[in-house]
């Protein structure tokens, strides 16, 4: 983006003042959807050192932004309206949060002197807005100390428990002169690391075991300890499980001792964790994270009050490890410890006793192989493109029906990445892709979408055609919102809620510029998969599929 004004003006502003900051803490790639309350910062803009990625609407912006600082590991930065702009935004900020995905968003405000009145696009209570899913929110006491906000915004985004961060900028701060001295930016770096007594009394607890187990979290892969964490899994012998809303792969779903993803309802998992343990360790995030309480589905409403508050088999002792003070007071475990969980599993590794590999007894049963057929099911379509996958490609998953399938036919392995979303809010995978090829453009970004949750971001494909991602989106499109007929099945009044059967993804998608394929049969399917994982740039793939049916956890 760029003003075509003749010449620069000669003094130096908050706007050269803050590009310096922006370019020593390296947030050099700017994901927008700007409104005029943004322009300023963008006259005289140095496209040869910054790179500008337009989305068409706030949500996905914010959206990519999570996918690329997941891929990349640091601070993203956004900008967008502070005042519609990032309501329209909100469900993706929530997500970030709850992923605890570090991002800087610079939220545009009205200029100084309008802010009396009523102004078009005025972000009133302007740090009020996005809290409480954001981590922190400034606005500067006045012009100069912008740059000064963003460096300090941008600290507290990298530090444990990371999150997004606002700064609301106002429109005409951009111009104004810049302190004559420049931006002190210190170099803060993390220097939280786990106690030696703490690491100590976990590897007691699993060495005095008899059938440990482990349950993972995301931060253990954000945290680079995915491989230490198989290595502490094969030494104790002990099977690892996915934390409920297993948001991010932390482990790899091939290993003979990956158990499978726990349900997010508290008397599922304790079925299956008293099962097969007395020790547990929870490493990453909150000790479980639950969706619903399953005497809702069992309980007459008269008698939903009496009913206990959900808790952890007491024939389990569970211990806790998150870098979340916060998830650490909340949490069902016995004990729980504020650690970095990455940190932990690798001081863990050369702690506990190694055992025997003794082959454990299936936790899961065998997954059947599918059959072909017209109209294809969810299952079939999962088989062939878990044959067809890239050994290194990177998965993007939001199947709230289709998920047992999609674990059961497509178990990733080690140099797969997976990503979902971390929260209740629909949308993150079908941007975030888009954001981490941005990333990692060597790697395939595949996306796995029902046509309902696509319909979040969708605008996402316009950026993804506009920089030849190499993004493939398959969608399982069975024409409706089946997690709203399943649980309102008997109320036929709500039919035509749920019906999406005049959604057509591939007429969408090349309307954004993107190579769109609609699959309704078996012979098709393989040679379409191959083809779109293998292509220069993206390609959207609309796979009718059959209604399964049945929902599984």
């Amino acid at each position: 983006m760029t003003v075509t004004n003749d010449e620069a003006p000669a003094a130096r502003t908050v706007r050269d003042a803050t590009l310096d900051v922006l370019r020593a803490l390296g947030l050099t790639t700017v994901f927008s959807n700007p409104s005029h309350t943004e322009m300023k910062l963008f006259e005289y803009w140095p496209e040869d050192e910054f790179r500008f990625v337009m989305g068409l609407q706030e949500a996905a912006v914010v959206g990519m932004a999570d996918g690329y600082a997941q891929g990349t590991g640091e601070p993203a930065l956004v900008l967008i309206n502070g005042a519609a702009g990032l309501g329209n935004a909100m469900g993706s900020v929530y997500t970030a949060a709850a992923a605890n995905t570090p991002m800087v968003i610079l939220g545009g405000q009205q200029a100084r002197k309008m802010l009396l009145g009523d102004p078009f696009l005025v972000a009133k209570d302007a740090t009020q807005l996005p809290k409480p899913y954001i981590k922190w929110a400034g606005e500067p006491g006045r012009p100069q100390d912008v740059p000064a906000l963003i460096a300090q915004a941008y600290q507290i985004a990298k530090q444990a428990p990371q999150g997004p961060v606002f700064v609301a900028v106002p429109e005409d701060d951009w111009v104004r002169p810049a302190d004559p001295e420049p931006v002190r930016i210190a170099e803060v770096e993390s220097a939280v690391v786990p106690d030696p007594a703490v690491l100590a009394r976990i590897a007691e607890a699993l060495n005095g075991a008899e059938r440990p187990g482990l349950v993972a979290g995301g931060p253990v892969d954000a945290q680079g300890a995915r491989g230490a964490l198989v290595a502490l899994a094969e030494k104790l012998n002990a099977r690892v499980w996915g934390a409920p809303v297993w948001n991010r792969g932390a482990f790899p779903e091939n290993h003979p001792l990956f158990a499978g993803v726990l349900p997010p309802i508290p008397e599922l998992v304790n079925e299956r964790l008293a099962a097969q343990h007395d020790v547990v360790v929870v490493l990453g995030g909150p000790a479980f994270t639950l969706f619903t309480a399953w005497d809702l589905f069992s309980t007459a409403p008269a008698d939903l009050d009496r009913t206990p508050r959900p808790q952890l088999t007491p024939d389990v002792r569970f211990l806790h490890v998150t870098d979340n003070p916060q998830a650490a007071a909340a949490t069902l475990a016995n004990q729980s410890f504020v650690a970095p969980p990455g940190a932990v599993v690798k001081g863990l590794v050369p702690l506990v006793e190694e055992r025997e590999p003794v082959e454990l007894a299936p936790v899961r049963e065998p997954v059947a192989v599918p059959e072909p057929s017209t109209p294809l099911t969810q299952a079939y379509l999962f088989h062939v493109l878990s044959q067809e996958l890239p050994d290194d490609a990177q998965l993007f998953e939001e199947l709230p029906i289709a998920r047992a399938d999609f674990h059961e036919q497509i178990p990733l392995g080690a140099d797969n990445g997976y990503f979902a979303t971390a929260s209740g809010a629909l949308g993150f995978p079908f941007a975030g892709a888009v954001g981490y090829a941005l990333a990692h453009p060597e790697k395939r970004a595949v996306v796995v979408v029902g046509e309902g949750s696509a319909q979040y971001t969708l605008h996402a494909l316009w950026t993804a055609a506009q920089h030849r991602l190499p993004v493939t989106f398959v969608i399982p499109d069975n024409s409706g919102y089946l997690s709203l007929k399943y649980y309102l099945q008997d109320q036929k009044s709500w039919q035509k809620g749920w019906d999406l059967s005049d959604v057509d993804m591939a007429q969408l998608a090349r309307g954004f510029g993107v190579r769109g394929e609609r699959i309704e049969t078996p012979e098709s399917l393989r040679e379409s998969l191959r083809s779109a994982l293998t292509a220069d740039g993206p390609v959207l793939l609309d796979v009718v599929v059959a209604d399964p049916g049945l929902f599984r956890l």
